[in-house]
């Protein structure tokens, strides 16, 4: 069987010539992000980036599965086609050459290796050959048009090759009209422009010729503000001489044109970054690659310039200024490295420029950063006045001048950083073999050096004295990583002299930014950078410039979202920045104001989310949204929970914790539940705050099924209640009504929330009001009646609507829809529907799960049974996201799959539900708990019990009618 893909136009695969169905958009997508990277690992989170950008759908694992799957079936009858699924991620296997995008790519390789002209143009004709149209069309995603434009780059670049080789091949008459038409789609290429003026001279037209260059000098001086090239120029003298091109000599003084190499180890990863190198180069201007130390600029720039030697006659050129300490000698070290002699009355840079201006040459300058002025302004005279000449420079920061063009090189990604690990670790170890290392540990070593090359690097060097294991539990990300290869210069034999480089550079002012920096946890924005460690006097303006400079010179890393821009230092700049900030004896004094900021904004923000404020703050604060159960602040808050408790600043603490239930438990998960019982467990009993923690935590308890817990919390508050105003979830007593509901007692329950909202007449406190009004409506449904529960709803409704917050509003809609949902099922839905529609916004998962697992119940007793099992197989994935489960809600959602499971008649799976209810201490009521069930003991524990609940629903899905 004859299978090919093709990529160069439509997204086909075909059998034979016969075009197999690959099924929608987002399905061929899958398979064409696959394609590019035939034959090698695309990690799963890479795949999601590249098919839905920033737009993930919930659950994108499961949705990227499916079209796996079924792409697995559509090519499961070919012979040597397959899809794998990996440690790393997801690998399509197949013949390169079947995928037309390589066959393309390794004929213009074997085009520009032939010694014969003739023979090079007819393999890039081939090449040319196979394009269809536009590559990848019909696809519109960020990755796929970004890819889109380097292959269209790529083809660009064979067309001029072919070009060249037909010129050599003396095919100018076949190529007139092609290069007309490729100068008018590329008006200011000057490479074309010559091309098509060698071609009609050559053909006797020297007229027209000399007319090409006439109108492209004219365009270039009108639209770009530039003379031609020189390299332009010299093709209109040789049209103008009626010549051939003279043969290309190297002068007699000169060294033959060579690439100083470093490949000594195996290059290993940047398979997305080098492309993107070599396509920029091709402009012929100067590409500075920006990073921080040990990122892998300088290994990455010489395989880029290796890669691209034959697109340089005149030679790749490679100057290390890292030696050079004094901004004046910059000039000379390039000299030098030329092989250039001059003398008295020639200048350096003069004798590089009078070299360089009639060449075409890759000039590789390396390290620019401490003599950047000097190396800015040769490069800046470099790129101006030698058109011939790429420059491809590694800097810290940019060199600022006009014709420059930026590549900033990420650390590695966590698989190709272990795949660097094992590559370096084989050099001192040839026996290592990382499938055979203890699980997790060279992972965790890549993951807690940032993916930085150097630090990787210098950390495989120790194999050959420790394990893995070892190097894993004693890395701290300074001082094990000493070492580094003979000859490199000292600022690489460990990553400390690294960053100790960089920070040298900065100004005081910088330097002292930088350190202070080092106490955030994770990632912060400008604001809380302004808050925590701004100078008095300073405005936010002077904290962004000082911010701007060291994002420059690669000390700070930046994260840019549509509706947000964060920051953050790499964990190892982060280790020494800490170590700087102790030097200086302010380590204390930044740690406090970390802790004593986010108090402060927390609560502030925890107050304004019941109001219409709060999607901004949760834009603000959890600007994630469409990714379930995430926050940007979340390791800062646990930081600071930490620092104000190793200061004994428990009033801080407790200041904290109490405002977690609204913008944490709520929208992140109760993750951080230990924090909280840290806290209590130290905190004074007779503190103001203390009840309320205490509620923080039973409740906490209560939504994680730690339901022994519960009274255990509550105890501890001695019956005091929170202060007014304080978080309206932090009362020990609600969770304990919520346990004796679902012990069975729904009528005790119900008597607590009615004497709490007496209790909360004229107060004011509208969300603890609604959330009270909202539970009265949960004890009318356990009792069996929920549109008893209809006037408690109205009246948080009417309570709710003004005061704008989705959030509170989306609670009093969910109350209503649970108590129409044996009455009027249209209302109902409709009333949940909204209530879910307002709180995914706000990122309010509680609110959404609870909107979610009500819809089912309503369409369970519709008689809708497939819609209401696929929907509680959704709510209870959603609500394990939440924390360790099953938890609370998980439960609730069991008593509707018992009910749903009893009305079709299956009546023994719903008495295993059952009595697995009741063995975990649940006792809701409910129709099928009325109806005779067995409620007898049950051996399945709580995952158990959630597993054999999803199977039950999978089964009623799979059954047909």
């Amino acid at each position: 069987m004859g299978v090919s893909f093709q990529l160069l136009g439509e997204i086909e695969a075909r059998v034979d010539g016969e075009r197999l169905v690959i099924g929608h958009a987002r399905q061929a997508c899958v398979l064409a992000c696959l394609l590019v990277d035939v034959n090698r690992p695309v990690p799963t989170d890479q795949l999601i980036d590249r098919v839905w950008a920033d737009e993930p759908p919930h659950r994108a694992r499961n949705a990227l599965a499916a079209y796996v799957s079924r792409l697995r079936q559509s090519l499961r009858d070919l012979d040597g086609v397959g899809i794998i699924r990996g440690s790393v991620g997801y690998t399509l296997t197949a013949d390169a050459d079947a995928v037309d995008l390589h066959r393309f790519r390794a004929l213009a390789l074997t085009a520009r290796a032939h010694s014969d002209a003739g023979e090079a143009a007819r393999t890039f004709d081939e090449a040319l050959a196979l394009w269809r149209g536009e590559p990848l069309a019909g696809i519109d995603t960020p990755w796929i048009n970004e890819t889109r434009n380097s292959i269209e780059a790529e083809r660009l670049s064979v067309i001029l090759d072919r070009n060249d080789a037909a010129l050599r091949a003396g095919m100018h008459t076949e190529l007139v009209a092609e290069l007309v038409t490729g100068l008018q789609a590329h008006p200011l290429d000057e490479r074309l422009a010559g091309q098509l003026m060698l071609a009609q001279s050559r053909c006797g037209r020297q007229a027209d010729a000399l007319e090409t260059y006439r109108q492209m000098r004219e365009r270039l001086v009108d639209e770009l503000g530039i003379e031609p090239s020189p390299t332009l120029r010299a093709v209109h003298q040789e049209v103008l001489a009626g010549s051939q091109p003279p043969e290309r000599r190297v002068p007699a003084n000169i060294p033959a044109p060579q690439l100083i190499s470093r490949r000594g180890a195996r290059f290993v990863g940047r398979t997305e970054v080098l492309p993107r190198i070599t396509a920029a180069l091709e402009s012929g201007t100067a590409l500075t690659l920006t990073g921080v130390g040990g990122v892998g600029k300088t290994r990455l720039a010489f395989e880029a310039a290796d890669r691209v030697q034959d697109d340089y006659p005149d030679g790749v050129w490679s100057c290390e200024l890292a030696p050079v300490s004094d901004g004046a000698a910059v000039s000379e070290a390039v000299a030098v490295a030329l092989g250039l002699a001059h003398g008295r009355k020639l200048a350096p840079i003069e004798a590089v420029l009078g070299h360089l201006r009639t060449r075409r040459v890759l000039l590789l300058i390396d390290n620019c950063e401490h003599v950047l002025d000097d190396a800015a302004a040769l490069v800046d005279r470099i790129t101006t006045e030698c058109g011939g000449v790429s420059v491809l420079a590694t800097s810290r920061e940019p060199l600022g001048i006009g014709l420059e063009r930026l590549l900033p090189v990420e650390p590695m990604p966590l698989h190709e950083a272990e795949q660097l690990f094992a590559e370096r670790a084989r050099g001192v170890r040839p026996d290592f073999d990382l499938e055979a290392e203890p699980i997790g540990a060279v992972a965790e070593i890549c993951r807690r050096l940032d993916g930085v090359p150097l630090a990787i690097e210098l950390a495989a060097a120790r194999l050959r004295a420790m394990s893995s294991l070892d190097v894993a539990r004693r890395l701290d990300r300074l001082r094990l990583l000493t070492g580094g290869a003979r000859g490199s210069h000292p600022r690489q034999h460990s990553v400390a002299a690294t960053i100790d480089w960089s920070y040298r550079l900065l100004a005081d002012r910088e330097q002292a930014l930088f350190a202070r920096l080092s106490v955030f946890a994770g990632t912060f924005d400008l604001e809380a950078a302004h808050g925590v460690c701004a100078d008095d006097g300073d405005d936010e303006d002077d904290t962004l410039e000082l911010l701007t400079s060291l994002i420059d010179k690669s000390m700070v890393s930046v994260f840019r979202h549509a509706a947000f821009t964060r920051y953050a230092l790499l964990e190892t700049l982060r280790a020494y920045g800490r170590e700087r900030l102790e030097e200086r004896g302010q380590d204390r004094v930044y740690a406090s104001r970390h802790a004593r900021y986010f108090a402060e904004l927390f609560e502030r923000g925890s107050l304004e989310v019941r109001g219409p404020g709060e999607q901004r703050w949760i834009d603000r604060m959890a600007p994630t949204a469409g990714t379930t159960f995430t926050a940007p602040d979340f390791d800062n808050l646990r930081t600071a929970v930490g620092k104000a408790m190793a200061g004994d600043d428990m009033d801080l603490a407790l200041r904290i914790v109490v405002t977690l239930p609204e913008l944490v438990h709520l929208r992140v998960g109760y993750h951080s539940m230990d924090w909280v019982e840290r806290v209590i467990s130290l905190a004074d009993h007779d503190h103001p705050l203390f009840p309320a923690a205490v509620g923080v935590a039973a409740r906490g308890a209560w939504v994680l099924g730690q339901w022994t817990r519960v009274r255990e919390f509550a105890e501890l508050a001695a019956c005091r209640r929170p202060p007014a105003g304080t978080q309206y979830l932090a009362y020990p007593d609600d969770s304990v009504a919520d346990m004796i509901l679902v012990e069975g007692d729904a009528a005790g329950a119900l008597a607590h929330y009615e004497t709490e909202l007496r209790r909360l007449q004229g107060t004011g406190e509208l969300a603890r009001e609604v959330w009270v009004l909202y539970n009265i409506t949960i004890g009318h449904d356990f009792l069996g009646a929920p549109e008893d529960g209809i006037p408690a709803a109205e009246k948080a409704l009417r309570l709710a609507l003004p005061g704008g917050s989705p959030s509170t509003t989306a609670m009093a809609l969910n109350a209503m829809g649970r108590a129409l949902k044996s009455t009027d099922h249209v209302q109902a839905l409709d009333h949940l529907s909204r209530a879910i529609a307002l709180a995914t916004p706000v990122q309010n998962n509680f609110m959404t799960g609870i909107g979610r697992m009500e819809t089912a119940a309503v369409h369970a007793a519709r008689g809708r049974p497939a819609v209401a099992a696929r929907m509680l197989r959704e709510v209870n994935d959603h609500w394990s996201q939440a924390g360790p489960g099953p938890i609370s809600q998980h439960w609730h959602a069991f008593r509707y799959t018992r009910d749903l499971l009893y009305r079709v008649g299956a009546d023994d799976d719903a008495a295993t539900l059952q009595r697995a209810m009741s063995s975990a201490g649940y006792h809701g009521g409910g129709a099928a708990a009325s109806g005779g069930l067995d409620t007898g003991q049950s051996s399945l524990s709580g995952p158990e019990t959630l597993a054999f609940a999803d199977a039950c629903l999978r089964r009623l899905l799979e059954t047909p009618g």
